[in-house]
């Protein structure tokens, strides 16, 4: 009977030490899952809050990139703007400037014509109001028809005609070059020196000769020399 307790009492001490340690071996593990849940517990929080904060960092240095970029576009817009602007402000100067040329050239052009046409009329009035004087053979007497064209040429320089004449003397072909030229020098003297008792400016007009170097008609008769023997009045340019 003793025996037999003793057995029992063996069985159940081998029992109880078996279920000892597979509880110690179940135990184990859950403890080692609650040290784990704990430790990510304990540090969960700190590195989602430095994983929030970097991440937010880079989207602020991505914000702050993408605005310095928008800006720098945005100047480089104005600029390209501002440049476009000057440029078609300065192509306008320009033609504005090349139309103002245009005009007053052409202003000056038409100014000058007209002047010219004046000029012209002028001149062929003159011409066709200054009548030429002729002489006798040997002579620089002035007839009374010579006074009388020259009365008339005078009226019409001093009323129409403030500028510079030259009177030319000439001669018919008898006679040596020398001769002529001083007896045309002397014709000319002749009607200036009465234009000038009629009132004309010594200060309009000159004398010159020819002799017989520029004859009217080149023709050896009478008719011929009597032409030649002349003074005209030829305008200064």
């Amino acid at each position: 009977m003793r025996k037999n307790l003793c057995v029992a009492l063996s069985v159940l001490s081998l029992g109880l030490l078996l279920t000892s340690g597979c509880a110690k071996d179940q135990v184990k593990p859950d403890e080692g899952i609650a040290s784990k849940t704990a430790a990510a517990k304990a540090s969960g929080p700190g590195q989602n809050d430095a994983s929030q904060q970097s991440a937010a960092q880079q989207q602020s240095a991505a914000q702050q990139q993408s605005s310095a970029q928008q800006q720098a576009t945005a100047q480089q817009q104005s600029a390209a703007a501002q440049q476009q602007a000057a440029d078609r402000a300065a192509a306008e100067k320009a033609a504005a400037a090349k139309a103002a040329q245009q005009q007053a050239e052409e202003k000056a052009a038409a100014e000058r014509a007209s002047a010219a046409k004046a000029a012209q009329k002028q001149s062929d009035a003159l011409v066709s109001a200054l009548k030429m004087i002729n002489f006798e053979f040997d002579s620089f007497a002035l007839s009374q028809q010579s006074r009388d064209i020259l009365y008339a040429n005078a009226e019409y320089l001093l009323k129409n005609y403030k500028g510079k004449l030259k009177l030319e003397g000439h001669c018919d072909e008898r006679g040596s070059d020398e001769y002529n030229l001083a007896l045309g020098e002397n014709r000319a003297k002749a009607a200036l020196n009465y234009l000038l008792t009629l009132g004309v400016p010594a200060s309009q007009l000159s004398i010159i000769s020819y002799g017989k170097e520029r004859p009217l008609d080149p023709a050896s008769t009478e008719e011929a020399w009597a032409k030649n023997r002349r003074v005209e009045f030829k305008e200064i340019k």
